[in-house]
């Protein structure tokens, strides 16, 4: 990937200029690079957002020399109006699927959130992003940002990060979007090495598909868990149930799973 870049810097020098038409070899070396690119991206979506991160950041930084912005912004665009077909094709063909799981298990909510607290839709684009290309439910992802630290854009005192993860040592200072970023990713990682770790588990969970049981079982391997009956049953329950049904209807903020229901529910009825 680094390879790429510096090739991409070699043929795009930095000439400082205040309005830029793109010439003709502009736009040959652009559809060259984005052929290249093509076989390192096809059926990666991981490499595809990954990409277009490293030039959304690099258009940041030269963002004063007009000639570099638009061969930057061209590419990143290319990207990701490839990644968001991908990822609008998957939301389609696994709406009906969604809309069953919502319809099953809604009713156990008599709450209604729609605050950008309580369902943390301001970052909602760029979390569907990384979910998507790492194949993994969006409406968990937020759901545990909620769980963890009421979706805080912050680094909180612990150093452990938004999603508290006690592996990990983000320190305390400010948080940027590119560190946020990473604390998704480190995230969505940390939560598969867990699943690969226990192969004799079953279930759906990933960014068109999933089951309650293992949303169950991600609870528990994420915030404790003990082994009944051959599955995974966390020592906390109230970490996935808070506010669903009566037994839990008390709680002070939902659980992972009403979270994620409620999530679903505004994706599905963008």
């Amino acid at each position: 990937m680094k390879k790429v870049f510096l090739w991409l810097l070699a043929f795009l020098f930095v000439g400082s200029v205040f309005a830029y038409t793109p010439t003709a070899n502009d736009v040959s070396n652009l559809n060259n690079l984005k052929f290249q690119l093509s076989w390192l991206i096809e059926n990666n979506n991981i490499n595809l957002r990954d990409f277009y991160n490293q030039l959304r950041i690099l258009q940041e930084d030269y963002s004063k020399d007009a000639r570099l912005n638009y061969m930057l912004g061209n590419l990143k665009d290319h990207l990701y109006h490839n990644f968001f077909a991908q990822k609008t094709h998957a939301k389609i063909t696994s709406q009906s699927g969604k809309q069953e799981f919502l319809d099953q298990y809604l009713s156990g909510i008599s709450d209604d959130i729609q605050n950008s607290l309580h369902n943390c839709t301001g970052w909602y684009n760029t979390l569907d992003d990384i979910s998507f290309a790492y194949d993994f439910p969006t409406a968990l992802t937020i759901a545990t940002w909620y769980r963890e630290s009421t979706c805080a854009y912050h680094l909180p005192s612990n150093k452990n990060g938004p999603f508290q993860i006690i592996s990990r040592d983000y320190w305390t200072w400010e948080i940027t979007q590119n560190k946020f970023i990473e604390t998704v990713v480190d995230f969505i990682e940390f939560t598969k090495s867990k699943f690969s770790r226990h192969s004799w588990l079953t279930g759906k969970l990933n960014y068109t598909d999933f089951d309650l049981a293992w949303i169950n079982n991600f609870a528990g391997l994420y915030n404790g868990w003990k082994k009944q009956w051959n599955i995974i049953v966390p020592n906390v329950p109230k970490y996935l149930y808070d506010w669903y049904g009566d037994a839990f209807s008390w709680a002070k903020k939902y659980g992972i799973f009403p979270q994620f229901l409620k999530v679903l529910e505004r994706e599905l009825s963008q």
